[in-house]
């Protein structure tokens, strides 16, 4: 009989922006050998987690359960009883409306030690992006949370008749679309005014954040005509007409602008950090990840007695000052003359209290440092080693995220930081999308990517994205 009982964290993983996960969320992220996720969890999310973690999706869209409850309870048994760290990974705080209770139980049953990581409930986050605070001193001394979505369970609970005063200054009704008729309807018949404001909030905290304002009597018009769909708040009370003086989220410069960042490296995307805090939906595309190149003796030997080191990328700073402690050198035991071939790498040599110059190619001799697939394109001669310290490959664990994504959001403009990218890129993109990628308005950093993306096909420049690439202003901003 097993007995190495793993651990399972019930994580909550905020409303959608990935800036408003707790910071224990993020560590239980780091730390898991498998993650089982749901369709509100923002997928971005998984970049937390290491290389070999696994990712199970849930789905849990509505009248469409791709991975029934108890199927979860039963998966999350299992790999917890294997001796796995697994995370449930659930949008907003898990204690609401996030059935942490029925998955909970079912890991007590089996004596699995277990956390619940609250998460920021997605009704309280949803309401301040949309400029409305659910209480104010002189509108609302109450906040009642609601479910809207019936099941047989619930069906009579959600249009029940509370006293008056039971029914709250402030209400708010999860995933009410398909139930927001018979939800105006009763609240009036309780005794709410028909006039009393109401807003819906769909994609809450997302640069696609939309929001519909209207009365009871008038909302379910107003969300039809705009065609809001799930995942949707519904906030009602007098609070909602404050939302005309403070909303705050669409005066960003980039609010529902659809940007998508090619990738042709494995570091996080400092542009998609950018883009996203100022008002965007952005996304870096595709995901990839870096497998890294075990140097022999030899190899690490001709490091240390090069005449120059040029390293290449960020990932290569890491693994050769890694493997070079690990072999018993350390910074004193490298060459005076280090260079580097971006500002990124520069910065991480800087870390290692090492000055390094920009690279030169000239007569003198070299080692040059970094990903295969990059280096192998610099212009060689005799006098220049390359030794790959990694490469880049795509990760395929992604494949139901990107699938997802590129088709369920309109796309605008995609970015292309360096050539390599447009070329995955494009690679990456027919596998998910039929829709011509050529439709995309684009925005290249410098004007050797720029050339090189009208070649490929792209006619349309983003004057708006391209100042921001060209003033540079996202280096600082980010």
């Amino acid at each position: 009989m097993n007995t190495n009982k793993g651990y399972v964290a019930f994580v909550g993983a905020g409303p959608g922006d990935i800036g408003l996960i707790t910071t224990k969320g993020i560590e239980c992220l780091k730390k898991a050998d498998i993650v089982l996720y749901d369709r509100l969890a923002n997928p971005r999310l998984l970049r937390f987690t290491s290389k070999d973690c696994v990712f199970i999706y849930c789905g849990k869209l509505p009248n469409n359960h791709i991975m029934r409850q108890e199927k979860i309870n039963e998966t999350l048994v299992a790999e917890a009883l294997k001796g796995k760290y697994v995370v449930r990974l659930k949008g907003g705080d898990p204690s609401v409306f996030g059935r942490v209770g029925e998955e909970a139980e079912a890991i007590a049953a089996y004596d699995i030690p277990f956390d619940i990581v609250p998460g920021v409930t997605s009704s309280i986050a949803a309401s301040a992006y949309a400029g409305i605070p659910v209480t104010h001193r002189d509108y609302s001394t109450s906040f009642t949370i609601r479910t809207g979505h019936a099941c047989k369970k619930n069906e009579a609970a959600i249009h029940h008749k509370p006293k008056q005063e039971a029914i709250g200054d402030t209400l708010a009704y999860y995933m009410g679309v398909k139930g927001l008729p018979g939800i105006c309807e009763s609240l009036i018949a309780q005794g709410k005014a028909s006039d009393t404001k109401a807003a819906v909030i769909e994609w809450a905290t997302l640069g696609k954040q939309r929001v519909v304002e209207g009365t009871l009597e008038t909302i379910v018009e107003k969300v039809k005509e705009a065609k809001l769909g799930n995942p949707a708040l519904t906030i009602i009370g007098d609070v909602v007409q404050l939302r005309s003086s403070i909303a705050w989220f669409e005066k960003k410069s980039f609010y529902q602008k659809k940007l998508l960042i090619a990738k042709s490296s494995s570091e996080e995307s400092v542009l998609e950090r950018y883009f996203s805090k100022n008002g965007a939906e952005a996304y870096a595309f595709p995901t990839i990840k870096s497998n890294p190149h075990s140097y022999t003796a030899e190899e690490l030997q001709l490091i240390v007695n090069a005449e120059r080191l040029i390293f290449a990328s960020v990932e290569g700073v890491e693994l050769v000052f890694t493997q070079l402690f690990k072999a018993n050198y350390d910074v004193r035991d490298l060459p005076r003359q280090i260079e580097h071939l971006s500002d990124k790498t520069r910065k991480e040599l800087e870390k290692r209290g090492i000055h390094s110059l920009k690279a030169s190619y000239d007569k003198r001799s070299a080692i040059l440092i970094g990903n295969e697939q990059a280096i192998e394109k610099q212009a060689f001669s005799d006098n220049l080693l390359a030794l790959p310290s990694h490469t880049i490959e795509i990760d395929e664990r992604f494949q139901e995220v990107n699938e997802r994504l590129l088709t369920e959001n309109q796309w605008e403009t995609v970015i292309f930081p360096n050539k390599r990218s447009i070329d995955l890129f494009l690679q990456e993109w027919r596998k998910f999308s039929t829709e011509n990628p050529m439709e995309l308005s684009f925005a290249a950093i410098g004007q050797s990517v720029q050339e090189y993306a009208v070649k490929q096909g792209f006619n349309h420049i983003d004057e708006q994205v391209q100042q921001v690439l060209d003033n540079q202003k996202w280096k600082c901003e980010s």
